[in-house]
């Protein structure tokens, strides 16, 4: 008997201690955080580590939800990327760039509308425009990687080009440029420092021109091949025989399809040159390898006042920008997570830090920087009507891109034409 109730009291203690066990891990279980994952490229070495010093101080402030930063190499990245959409296996948050591709993948729901999650009023206008898709906000736009002609200021005053002459010093018009890169010729200086060995450098001048004569809907019909859009499209041809003509002008540097690399940064910075049409990575290479009294100022690309005005503001600008999936379960968490980037003091940082432009309105710049040249950068920028999109990182098929780029060269020597150079395109999508 005694040992009946020994074994029944064994039994249930047991069985109590058994219930114990399974709400305790229940319990452990209820206690981990939430999880974001995040996908991105490493632009530099500063913006990665602006990153993960943000998610540090994320984690520490919200144990709940906790932040993975995942950082793969662009190339990577980019069938990284491919694949996860076509498996419909995006993490929370992912780094992409607006256009065709990232549209198709807002029309197939693998992408979360914004609205009403982002504080989408703290991001300049025209960065926002990008970031809307069938009038929903659809990704945070990071930066702007606007491009900008520079030039030499001490080159314009030996040939004479008054710059406040023009009708807007900060964008002269077609006619007005004309002049200057005769002036510069005639002068012996020349025009237009231009590295083409890497064969993107050079191809930039048709997607700048393009913009002027079609904008970005010419661009997207292109690309996509509706609305009868196609690579012949009058804007695309246009484009093409403009670029080509910088080089039967003689406005180019001498010897230009062979310097590549970093060369064609000091190329200018050292005086064989006096314009160059680049973003704002140039303002590293000017404190490396310029002199000292280096003087130097940038305007618009130019603009063709008998074209379509819509046009003519637009400044050819790679917004990256980061996304949320559609299928995250704690997409309210990202998009916090993505709304402290937009807070005044961190867009600071963020923007000494990485020397990229902010796409925040209204911020201070710190004291003793306001004259320099990023903020400068960052109020034309900002106050564009639009931004035109760079063609390689905008859904252009890697075909076609590789073909385009295959023809940078031979397009600037005159050994292609600007019909074969359309055609040629055409001809790579399979049309």
């Amino acid at each position: 008997m005694g040992h009946t109730k020994i074994r029944t009291r064994l039994i249930i203690g047991l069985g109590l201690a058994a219930i114990m066990a399974v709400m305790s891990g229940a319990s452990i279980a209820q206690a981990q955080p939430a999880q974001i994952t995040m996908w991105d490229i490493p632009e530099s070495d500063p913006y990665t580590a602006w990153w993960q010093e943000y998610v540090d101080e994320w984690n520490a402030a919200n144990p709940d939800v906790q932040v993975k930063m995942e950082v793969f190499p662009t190339e990577e990245y980019k069938t990284k990327f491919v694949a996860a959409l076509a498996s419909d296996t995006l993490p929370d948050i992912f780094y992409g760039i607006p256009g065709p591709a990232t549209e198709q993948a807002w029309t197939d729901g693998r992408i979360k509308s914004l609205d009403g999650l982002l504080d989408a009023d703290r991001f300049a206008e025209g960065a926002m425009s990008s970031c809307s898709f069938d009038g929903q906000v659809v990704c945070m736009p990071l930066y702007l990687g606007a491009e900008f002609v520079y030039y030499n200021k001490d080159h314009f005053a030996q040939a004479g080009i008054d710059v406040d002459s023009w009708a807007n010093p900060l964008q002269p018009t077609w006619e007005e440029f004309s002049a200057a890169a005769e002036a510069l010729k005639a002068a012996g200086i020349p025009p237009i420092a231009l590295g083409n060995k890497d064969d993107w450098p050079g191809i930039q001048w048709v997607w700048a021109f393009q913009s002027r004569f079609g904008g970005n809907e010419g661009f997207y019909n292109a690309v996509s091949g509706e609305n009868g859009g196609s690579y012949s499209d009058p804007s695309i041809l246009k484009a093409a025989e403009y670029t080509q003509q910088l080089g039967e002008n003689g406005w180019l540097t001498p010897g230009f399809n062979g310097i590549g690399g970093a060369d064609k940064y000091t190329l200018w910075t050292q005086g064989r040159g006096s314009m160059i049409f680049q973003g704002p990575w140039l303002l590293g290479y000017i404190t490396d390898t310029a002199p000292e009294d280096f003087d130097y100022g940038f305007f618009v690309f130019p603009s063709f006042p008998d074209e379509d005005p819509a046009n003519q503001g637009l400044v050819m600008a790679g917004i990256d920008a980061l996304w949320i999936a559609a299928n995250s379960p704690n997409a309210e968490a990202a998009a916090d997570f993505l709304n402290g980037f937009a807070d005044p003091d961190r867009a600071v940082d963020f923007a000494v830090d990485t020397q990229n432009i902010s796409v925040i309105k209204g911020i201070v710049p710190p004291a003793g920087t306001e004259d320099d040249v990023l903020w400068q950068l960052g109020e034309v920028a900002g106050a564009a009507p639009g931004y035109s999109p760079w063609w390689d990182a905008s859904g252009l098929p890697p075909e076609v891109n590789d073909e385009m780029l295959a023809m940078s060269q031979g397009l600037f020597a005159g050994e292609i034409s600007p019909e074969d150079f359309v055609a040629r395109l055409d001809k790579a999508a399979g049309r």
